[in-house]
């Protein structure tokens, strides 16, 4: 047994694995994520949404820390980067699926689910797709065949492994409309019917043929609070459904701020959903979510985890899954991905603010399980009894 394993034994055994009261609060075993006694965050929320994390193949040494937390805790997977296009596939006739295969391999052997993240995105994307062997753009014939030859080759691979992609990411401008990518540029009207998304529902299709069962979704970031792109994104998906291409649910990738207002979420949540009266089985599905314990104005390094701050952190986590079991039980949500499964290891450690340290996770730096963990397991037992 590990060190650390023999230590959060004893601290469990001295305090008991009974929840004891003090102050009108719940206090709760001192443990490590992957303890035999830590609860398992994907079973107490088993009867409305699986629960996930982006993770890395380094993680997947057996009997290590990292990989007995996957296990235990989440039941829905997907590569922090390692599947990305530029990961992938780096050049025309080159094609990486080690790590993808390792990450099916793993969840085969622990009944896993597995997103693949992701086919098509402007960023993380080799060059070699947009232009030729001189340097110069190349057609929107040559770039279509391209990105239907990218996708196919990828979905077939993992045909029947692959339980979800994330077909296009991140389609939105920031300014409003679609993103000025170059899919958008070169692309644009290619079947002349007016509008320049083609590139997005010829992704789509292709997607859909090579494997018809799997769940292709279209997943973009901010649509939690900002209206405007909300309803750009319900009107572009409206009319694209109306075209009868084949796309299943809208990923919100939701990295939220200590500022996240849970009312608004609802709101743009409503409007994507009145895409049921197109195709009653779309759903919506939490794609990359962290809580950043910085608002987004705020270039400061570090936060000071006061009782009063660590008790307004852990009572917006369980407002947010709160929230998430209200859209299980309406029927527009059965997914929830975290970006990543503890603080020391999260990308909001350099971005948007070099050197910062942040928290933005429900497992620390050390693998122990945080106060807004237990809420969330207090708020799944509350609701379920």
């Amino acid at each position: 047994m590990k060190p650390k394993r023999i230590l959060s034994a004893v601290i469990a055994f001295a305090i008991s694995v009974t929840a004891l009261t003090s102050c009108g609060s719940t206090s709760h075993p001192d443990l490590y994520a992957y303890d035999e006694d830590a609860p398992s965050l994907y079973e107490a929320f088993s009867q409305w949404f699986k629960v996930g994390t982006a993770m890395n193949t380094s993680d997947l040494v057996e009997g290590s820390e990292e990989m007995e937390i996957l296990i235990k805790q989440y039941n829905v997977f997907t590569l922090e980067n390692e599947s990305k296009p530029d990961a992938m596939h780096p050049s025309e006739d080159v094609y990486n699926f080690d790590a993808l295969d390792k990450l099916v391999e793993f969840a085969n052997e622990y009944d896993k689910t597995v997103r693949g993240h992701v086919l098509v995105w402007h960023s993380q994307c080799p060059d070699w797709f947009f232009y030729d062997d001189d340097g110069n753009t190349v057609s929107a014939d040559v770039l279509v065949e391209r990105m239907k030859e990218h996708i196919t080759t990828i979905v077939s691979h993992y045909k029947g492994e692959v339980d979800v992609w994330d077909v296009v990411n991140e389609t939105l401008g920031d300014n409003g409309g679609l993103r000025d990518s170059m899919w958008y540029q070169i692309i644009g009207d290619y079947d002349g019917d007016g509008d320049k998304y083609d590139y997005i529902e010829i992704a789509f299709t292709t997607a859909h043929e090579a494997d018809p069962d799997a769940r292709l979704i279209i997943n973009d970031y901010n649509l939690e609070w900002s209206e405007d792109r909300t309803i750009t994104m319900y009107m572009m998906v409206k009319s694209m459904l109306e075209e009868g291409i084949p796309i299943d649910g809208i990923g919100l990738q939701m990295h939220i701020d200590i500022d996240f207002d849970v009312e608004t979420c609802k709101n743009n949540v409503e409007i994507l959903m009145k895409l049921k009266e197109i195709d009653p089985d779309f759903v919506i599905e939490i794609t990359e979510l962290d809580l950043s314990c910085f608002s987004w104005s705020d270039q400061s390094t570090e936060v000071e985890l006061t009782d009063e701050f660590v008790e307004m952190f852990d009572s917006l986590y369980s407002d947010i899954f709160e929230m998430f079991i209200e859209f299980s039980e309406a029927g527009y949500l059965d997914s929830v991905v975290m970006w990543g499964y503890n603080d020391g290891s999260t990308w909001l450690n350099s971005y948007p603010v070099s050197g910062r340290t942040n928290h933005p996770l429900l497992i620390d730096e050390d693998y122990k399980l945080k106060s807004a963990y237990w809420s969330l397991i207090d708020l799944a037992q509350a609701k379920s009894s």
